[in-house]
C-alpha cells in the first residue's frame, strides 16, 4: 500500500471514530466561511452598484423654454463633453407621460397643467466625477437653463457608505478568521487525543511519523473540502432568496464560490497547524 493510500486511510478511519466531532467541525467551520464569503459579498457587491453607477451616469438639464435653437444649442455642448455616450430631448409631454405612468395618477389634473419643464438628458460612461462636477457648474451658467439634476450627494452616500462597509468588514472577516481557526482546532485536536491509543499502536508496528503528519493533512483536507462545499451551498440559497425578495437578480461568480471553498480549507490547514499535532500522550 502506498504512503498516501495508507494516510488517506488513517485520516478516514480518525474522521469516522468520532462522527460527532467531525459533524461539528464541518458545520462550524461552514459557519465561519459563510459569514466571511457573505461579508466578502457585501462588498462585490456594493462595488457593482457603484459601477453600474458610474456606467450609467446621467444628468438631466432642464431648460427655460422649449425652442429649437436653445435646445440645438445645449445638446451640442452636452456632445461635445468628454465621456458622453448621448443626448436626448425629454420634451414636457414625455416626462408628464412617464410620471404618470409610474405613479399611475392624472398629475395634469392635479396641477392644472403640466409642471414639468423641456429636458436635455445626457448620459455618462465611465468618467471623473470631479470633471463631471466641473461640467455640471458650467451647465448651470448657461443662458436658457434653469436647473441641472446631478446624483452628486446620491453617490457621496453611497461612496461614504462603500468605506464603512469596507473597513468593518475587514475586521470582522479576521475575528471571524481567527474563531473558525481556534474551534476547528479544537476539534482536530479532539479527534486526535481519542484516538491516541490506535496512534501508539500504529506507530508499535512501524508506520512512521511522516506518515502519520500526512494522514493528519488528508483529515484536513477533507473537512476543509466538505465545510467549504457546504459554505458555498449556503451562500447559494441565500443569493437565491435574496434575489426572490428583491425581485432583483443577486448573485456571485464562479471565482468568488471557489475562493470560500478554497478559504475554508485553508482555514483548515491552518487549524491543524496550531492545534497540537504530535501523538505522544
Amino acid at each position: 500500500m502506498s504512503e498516501f493510500r495508507l494516510a488517506f486511510s488513517l485520516a478516514l478511519g480518525t474522521l469516522r471514530s468520532r462522527p460527532t466531532l467531525t459533524v461539528l467541525a464541518i458545520g462550524l467551520l461552514a459557519i465561519g466561511t459563510t459569514l466571511m464569503g457573505g461579508l466578502s459579498g457585501t462588498v462585490y457587491l456594493l462595488k457593482g452598484i457603484q459601477a453600474e453607477f458610474l456606467s450609467a451616469l446621467t444628468i438631466e438639464i432642464e431648460l427655460a423654454n422649449d425652442s429649437d435653437s436653445l435646445r440645438t444649442e445645449i445638446s451640442e455642448l452636452a456632445e461635445s463633453w468628454p465621456g458622453t455616450e448621448f443626448v436626448q430631448y425629454v420634451s414636457p409631454a414625455t416626462s408628464l407621460r412617464e410620471v404618470e405612468q409610474e405613479l399611475g395618477e392624472n398629475v395634469s389634473e392635479l396641477f392644472g397643467t403640466n409642471p414639468f419643464p423641456p429636458i436635455i438628458r445626457v448620459r455618462f460612461g465611465q468618467v471623473n466625477l470631479n470633471t463631471l462636477d466641473s461640467l455640471t457648474c458650467s451647465a448651470r451658467r448657461l443662458n436658457g437653463v434653469t436647473s441641472v439634476v446631478f446624483p452628486k450627494q446620491l453617490w457621496n452616500r453611497l461612496n461614504e457608505l462603500m468605506h464603512t462597509v469596507q473597513g468593518s468588514t475587514g475586521w470582522m472577516a479576521i475575528l471571524l478568521a481567527l474563531a473558525a481557526i481556534a474551534l476547528v482546532g479544537l476539534c482536530l485536536r479532539a479527534q486526535v487525543r481519542y484516538r491516541l491509543p490506535t496512534w501508539e499502536l500504529i506507530s508499535l508496528m512501524g508506520i512512521s511519523e511522516r506518515t502519520l503528519g500526512l494522514s493528519l493533512l488528508v483529515q484536513e483536507g477533507i473537512i476543509g473540502f466538505l465545510g467549504g462545499l457546504l459554505a458555498c451551498l449556503i451562500l447559494y440559497l441565500l443569493t437565491f432568496i435574496a434575489s426572490w425578495l428583491l425581485l432583483h437578480e443577486v448573485g456571485f461568480p464562479l471565482w468568488f464560490y471557489l475562493t470560500v471553498w478554497l478559504a475554508a480549507v485553508a482555514l483548515t490547514i491552518l487549524a491543524g497547524i496550531f492545534s497540537p499535532r504530535r501523538f505522544e500522550s
